[in-house]
């Protein structure tokens, strides 16, 4: 017996009658074993029935009856035998094949949605909260806008003004919820003022559960620069926070925020999923990221959030057509070169062309640092602003012309005027 179990040996025998009628008995040997509640083996000290030879790991003894999970909109049960009336049953969570004979957590009003008892109880998955003898009263949740007709609302972030239905939008403003530029998308325009939302922005629920937490989120929209938890971006558009407890934390921008499963992107054939199968390389940019979205299909293909949420075209001031996002396979016929800082461009990662002229940029350059940040001021002493100019002003952290389409200006010193081109330059000046 190791220390632990010498001190605090576990019970000979175990009465839970919420999961099984008869009495469980510690069997103390080595024996190898299938956990008739988690469907996984052991090799040792099972709890058993001696009336039914049923077998359960010591931690499987108290799983909950009734929980939520942030991957379901409704409560899922535990049950011993999942049974035979789906034919193939897929864990909800890791997308792998459920054994039927074995136990699982069920939905009882999805026919087909099951998830493993060990993926459903993770805390990155459940909240902790058993929900058995808990009525199941669903909230209230109030809709983010009010119809005034057909092609006008109210908004519940911009209450003073009516918002009007603009099919096409273009304009040289940024939606006001993802700080991301229109390119022809529908939207809401005030009409009154410049605020302005894209549509699917402004149906944004106010409260949502999600993949990225296990708690119920709530959008906030009061201007305030953050970091989002899941792509480490800094903006100060809309964004989901956790108030449940967790501090300021669990914050996250509203493009995270919206990707749901399956997802499915441009650059990859089959959909991806929120597995958890923990550090993984993403093929997007060579990063080793830590749960990240993967393919089911290709064991070695998965996106870090941050590349997840990239946008799939953008309008650069190097070329007149609108940048599309583009991902090469192996390795390129021929050397791609950004056209802002001339360096090699990696064609098995992602980068944005032009298909009509040929030009090829890196993601930086493209973006920076500033780009999910609303122009203006974005915290004290400190604004950001277009880098549009004829010429480009020289960074003070790295005294090198800014190359990125926005850029950091320190509004506490008039003379000499402090530019910043990016992050690093800003905190190591």
């Amino acid at each position: 017996m190791d220390i632990d179990c010498l001190k605090n040996p576990p019970p000979l025998t175990v009465f839970q009658p919420k999961h099984h009628d008869h009495s469980l008995t510690l069997l103390s040997r080595l024996v190898t074993f299938t956990c008739n509640a988690c469907g996984l083996e052991g090799d040792r000290n099972p709890y058993v029935c001696l009336q039914c030879n049923m077998m359960l790991h010591k931690d499987c003894i108290d799983l909950p009856r009734v929980i939520s999970i942030n991957r379901h909109d409704h409560r899922i049960s535990h049950t011993f035998h999942l049974g035979q009336g789906q034919e193939d049953w897929e864990c909800g969570v890791c997308r792998k094949k459920i054994d039927w004979v074995y136990g699982a957590f069920k939905c009882s009003r999805c026919p087909s949605y099951a998830v493993h008892s060990k993926c459903a109880t993770r805390s990155e998955v459940w909240d902790g909260i058993e929900l058995e003898d808990v009525p199941d009263e669903e909230e209230e949740i109030e809709d983010p806008y009010k119809v005034v007709n057909e092609k006008d609302i109210i908004h519940f972030s911009h209450e003073n003004h009516i918002l009007r239905l603009d099919e096409s939008c273009v304009t040289d403003k940024r939606c006001e919820g993802c700080v991301l530029p229109f390119n022809g998308d529908p939207c809401y325009r005030c009409v009154e003022c410049d605020f302005i939302l894209h549509k699917t922005c402004a149906s944004l629920p106010r409260k949502k559960r999600h993949l990225l937490h296990n708690h119920k989120l709530t959008l906030l929209v009061d201007e305030v620069t953050f970091q989002c938890r899941a792509c480490k971006i800094n903006s100060n558009g809309f964004r989901y926070k956790c108030e449940e407890g967790c501090k300021d934390k669990f914050v996250f921008d509203v493009r995270c925020s919206s990707v749901s499963e399956p997802f499915r992107h441009d650059l990859h054939s089959h959909p991806l999923y929120w597995t958890l199968e923990g550090s993984k390389e993403c093929r997007a940019c060579d990063t080793e990221t830590k749960n990240p979205l993967c393919c089911t299909v290709c064991d070695d293909y998965a996106l870090c959030m941050k590349c997840t949420t990239l946008p799939r075209k953008v309008k650069h001031r190097c070329d007149d057509h609108l940048l599309s996002l583009r991902q090469g396979v192996g390795n390129a016929s021929g050397d791609l070169w950004c056209d802002v800082c001339e360096s090699k461009v990696i064609a098995s990662e992602c980068y944005y062309t032009c298909q009509e002229c040929g030009v090829s940029l890196d993601i930086d350059c493209v973006l920076g640092d500033f780009y999910y940040l609303k122009v203006g001021h974005i915290g004290p002493g400190l604004e950001v602003l277009a880098n549009n100019g004829v010429t480009r002003p020289l960074c003070s952290g790295c005294e090198v012309r800014c190359k990125f389409p926005f850029l950091a200006r320190d509004t506490t010193t008039q003379e000499p005027v402090c530019y910043f081109c990016n992050i690093n330059c800003l905190h190591y000046h």
